[in-house]
C-alpha cells in the first residue's frame, strides 16, 4: 500500500510572480510602443496581470528600456498589494468563521467587521455581522432575566429562605441550562435547603426523645437530648427553660437516690434500725415517698415479727461460717501455701465484702503469691545465664571444628560449621572472617559478575548519553542480576525510567496537541488543515491508527462530494509546460467549500515547485503554489481553492497546472467541496 502522504501549501496571492503565456492573434509582431500603450490601458483598467504580460512583452524589445522597467515593476507592486489585501479579508472571514462556530459571537462580530473595511460591500460578512447582532441582542434580553433571578436567588439565599432561593436559581437555569454560576449557587443551595431540613428533623426527634425522658423521670438523659436540641438551634430559649427545670428536678432526684441507696443497702445487711433512719432521710427530699414510707413500714414488721429472731440467727450462722474460712486461711498460711489461704479470704469476703481484717489478709496472701513469682522468675535468669555458657563453649568448639577443617582442606565442611556459629550467634566476627576466606575460593566467579556489572553500567551509561533510555533501563537491570540492590545501578535505573517516561509524556502531550488541532479544523470543516495536523501526529505516534482513520475519513469525504472530474487517466506534463483543463464552472453556492483534489508523482529525483492557476474567458483570476516531493510515490494533494475571492466571485472555466522544474505523472484531478 502506498505511503499516505498529503502535502498541503496554500500560498497567498502576493508570492505568484509565476509567468502566464498568452497568445496574441494578430497580423504582424505589436511594436514597442503598441504594447507599452497596450500595458498602460490594462493598467489604468487595474487589469494588473494583463498590464504586466504587455510591459514584458515591450522588454522582449527593448530590455534596457528604464521606462518599461519601472512599470512593469509598479505593475508587480500592485498585484502583491491587490492580493495582499484579499489575503488578510480572507483571513478575517476564516478567523471570524471559527469564532461562530464556537459560539464566540463577540470576536466573531469583530473580525467580521474588520473584514468589512476591507471589502465593505461583501454581502457573506454584512449577513454575518446582522445576524450576529441580532442573536446578540436576544442573548442581552436572557442575560437581563438570568441576572434578577440570581440576584433575587443570592437575596433569599443570605436571609436563610432557602426552597425560595432553590426555586429562583432553577428558574435561572431553565434560561441558561449550562450555565457554571448558577449550578453552583442551585447546588449550594439545594445543598443548604438539606441541610437545614435535617437540622429541623435531628432538632424534632431530640425534643421528643427529651419529652420521652421526663415522662420516665430519665432526668441525665433528658437534659441530655434536650442541650443537644438547643446545639443545634441556640436561640430556642423555650428549651433552656426547660433544661433549667428538667435540672432543678434532676438535683431532687440525685439526693433522693443518694439516700434510698445507702437506705437499701443497710436493709440488705439487715441493719434495719439504720436502715430506717436512712429511709426516713429520704423523706425528708420527697416527703410522702411510697417507696421510703413502704420500706419503714416492712422494716417495723420485721423488726416486731417472729421471723426477726431467725434473722438474728441466720446473722450469727454467717459470723460462724466467715470466721471458719478465715481461721481455714490462716492454717493454709502456716503451711506457705498462700494460693489456698487466698481462696479462703476469697470465700470469707463473699459473706462480708466490706471486713477489712478479710481484705487485709487476702492482700498479704496475694503479695507473698507475688513474691514466689519473682523467685521463680530469678531461678530462670539464673537457668538463662547458664544456657548461654553452654552456648559459648558449642560456638567456640564449632569454630575449633571448622579452624580444623579448613586445615584439612575440607572447605564445604568449614563453611557449613561456620554458618552454624552464625545461626547461633549471627553477629560473630570470627565466623564472619572465616567465611570470607572461604569465599576467597570463589574469587573469579565473583570477578567475573564484577566485570560483567562494569561492562552493564557502562553501556548503559553510554545509552543516556545518546538518550536511549529504553536500552539503558535494560542494561541497568542486567548490572542488577549481578549485583541485586546495587544503590549505584539502582539510582541509574530509576533516572532511566524517569527520563522514558518523560519522554513518552512529552511525545504523548506533542501527539494530543496535532490531535485536538486537528479535530478542531475538521470540526470546522477545514480538511487541509485537518490533515496537515493529523499527519503531524501519525509522524509523532506511527503506532496510533486515529490520525491515519481521520485522513481517510476526509479523504471519503471529499471524494464522495466530486463536482467535476479533470482528470481519470495518467496524463505527464514536463518541466515549464501549461497543460489547461476546461470546465462548466462550479455553481456559485457551493464555491466556497471548494477543494481541489490531485494525486501526482514526481518522475525526477528531486522536488520542485508545481504552479496552479484558474480563470476564464476573460482571463487568470488566481493560482496557488505546492511542493512535489522527490518520492516516487503517487501523492494526494489537496487545496482549498474556495478559500481564493476570485474562485468563488467568479464563473471560472479553466485549471493549469505548470511543473518548474521537473516533470510530473498526474493520475486523477477532480474539484470537489466539504460537506
Amino acid at each position: 500500500m502506498r505511503n499516505l502522504i498529503k502535502y498541503i501549501f496554500i500560498i497567498s496571492f502576493g508570492c505568484l510572480c509565476m509567468s502566464t503565456t498568452y497568445v496574441y492573434a494578430q497580423e504582424s509582431a505589436p511594436s514597442f510602443q503598441s504594447l507599452m500603450s497596450s500595458g498602460d490601458k490594462e493598467y489604468a483598467k487595474k487589469e494588473y496581470i494583463k498590464a504586466k504580460t504587455y510591459y514584458q512583452q515591450a522588454l522582449r524589445l527593448k530590455p534596457k528600456d528604464a521606462t518599461a522597467k519601472s512599470k512593469l515593476n509598479n505593475t508587480l507592486l500592485k498585484i502583491k498589494e491587490e492580493n495582499k489585501k484579499e489575503e488578510t479579508f480572507f483571513e478575517y472571514i476564516d478567523n471570524a468563521d471559527s469564532y461562530y462556530a464556537n459560539s464566540e459571537l463577540e470576536k466573531a462580530l469583530e473580525e467580521y467587521n474588520k473584514a468589512l473595511k476591507i471589502f465593505p460591500k461583501d454581502e457573506y460578512a454584512t449577513n454575518k455581522k446582522a445576524e450576529i447582532t441580532t442573536i446578540l441582542k436576544d442573548e442581552k434580553d436572557k442575560l437581563d432575566s438570568f441576572n434578577a433571578m440570581i440576584t433575587l436567588g443570592d437575596k433569599l439565599l443570605s436571609s436563610e429562605k432557602y426552597a425560595e432561593a432553590v426555586m429562583q436559581y432553577e428558574s435561572a437555569l431553565a434560561v441558561y441550562p449550562n450555565n457554571s454560576l448558577a449550578k453552583t449557587k442551585y447546588q449550594d443551595a439545594k445543598n443548604k435547603k438539606e441541610a437545614y431540613d435535617l437540622k429541623v428533623s435531628e432538632f424534632e426527634r431530640l425534643q421528643s426523645q427529651g419529652r420521652d425522658f421526663t415522662l420516665r423521670k430519665k432526668y441525665t438523659e433528658a437534659i441530655a437530648a434536650y442541650e443537644q436540641a438547643l446545639q443545634i438551634f441556640p436561640k430556642e430559649t423555650e428549651i433552656s427553660d426547660i433544661i433549667e427545670k428538667l435540672q432543678t428536678k434532676k438535683n431532687i432526684a440525685d439526693n433522693y437516690n443518694a439516700k434510698i441507696t445507702e437506705a437499701d443497702a443497710l436493709y440488705e445487711d439487715q441493719s434495719y434500725k439504720d436502715a430506717k433512719s436512712a429511709y426516713q432521710a429520704a423523706l425528708t427530699v420527697i416527703p410522702d415517698d411510697s417507696y421510703a414510707l413502704g420500706m419503714i413500714a416492712r422494716i417495723d414488721e420485721i423488726v416486731n415479727s417472729p421471723e426477726y429472731l431467725k434473722i438474728q440467727n441466720d446473722k450469727a450462722k454467717l459470723d460462724n461460717d466467715f470466721a471458719g474460712f478465715m481461721n481455714k486461711g490462716e492454717n493454709a498460711e502456716g503451711v506457705k501455701n498462700y494460693e489456698l489461704a487466698l481462696s479462703y479470704y476469697v470465700k470469707a469476703l463473699e459473706l462480708k465484702p466490706n471486713n477489712a481484717e478479710a481484705l487485709a489478709k487476702k492482700k498479704n496472701a496475694e503479695d507473698m503469691i507475688l513474691y514466689l513469682e519473682q523467685q521463680r522468675k530469678e531461678q530462670e535468669r539464673l537457668a538463662a545465664i547458664e544456657a548461654e555458657k553452654q552456648r559459648k563453649a558449642q560456638i567456640q568448639t564449632l569454630i575449633a571444628t571448622g579452624n580444623q577443617q579448613i586445615a584439612d582442606k575440607k572447605y564445604a565442611e568449614a563453611e557449613q560449621s561456620f554458618n552454624q556459629v552464625l545461626a547461633i550467634d549471627p553477629n560473630n566476627a570470627t565466623a564472619t572472617e572465616k567465611l570470607g576466606v572461604i569465599a576467597g575460593f570463589y574469587e573469579e566467579i565473583q570477578r567475573q559478575k564484577q566485570e560483567n556489572y562494569n561492562r552493564a553500567m557502562s553501556e548503559g551509561s553510554y545509552a543516556m548519553d545518546s538518550r536511549n533510555f529504553a536500552e539503558a533501563i535494560n542494561q541497568f537491570n542486567i548490572a542488577l542480576t549481578y549485583k541485586p540492590g546495587d544503590e549505584a545501578a539502582t539510582q541509574q535505573l530509576t533516572l532511566a525510567q524517569q527520563n522514558e517516561n518523560m519522554r513518552l509524556a512529552a511525545l504523548e502531550n506533542e501527539y494530543n496537541g496535532y490531535i485536538t488541532k486537528g479535530d478542531a479544523q475538521l470540526q470546522t470543516k477545514n480538511y487541509d488543515k485537518a490533515i496537515e495536523f493529523y499527519t503531524k501526529a501519525m509522524q509523532v505516534n506511527p503506532s496510533n491508527p486515529y490520525p491515519g482513520n481521520k485522513i481517510r475519513e476526509i479523504g471519503e469525504i471529499l471524494k464522495a462530494n466530486k463536482l467535476v472530474e479533470l482528470v481519470s487517466s495518467a496524463t505527464t506534463i514536463n518541466s515549464s509546460d501549461t497543460k489547461r483543463y476546461e470546465f462548466t464552472s462550479v455553481d456559485a453556492a457551493s464555491r466556497r467549500g471548494n477543494y481541489l483534489l490531485i494525486k501526482a508523482k514526481n518522475l525526477g529525483d528531486r522536488p520542485f515547485i508545481m504552479y496552479i492557476s484558474y480563470g476564464s474567458k476573460n482571463g487568470r483570476n488566481g493560482g496557488f503554489t505546492v511542493n512535489v516531493p522527490n518520492n516516487q510515490d503517487v501523492n494526494d494533494f489537496i487545496v482549498r481553492i474556495g478559500s481564493q475571492y476570485k474562485w468563488f466571485s467568479e464563473d471560472n472555466t479553466w485549471i493549469e497546472i505548470l511543473p518548474e522544474n521537473g516533470n510530473i505523472e498526474i493520475t486523477s484531478m477532480e474539484i470537489t467541496k466539504g460537506n
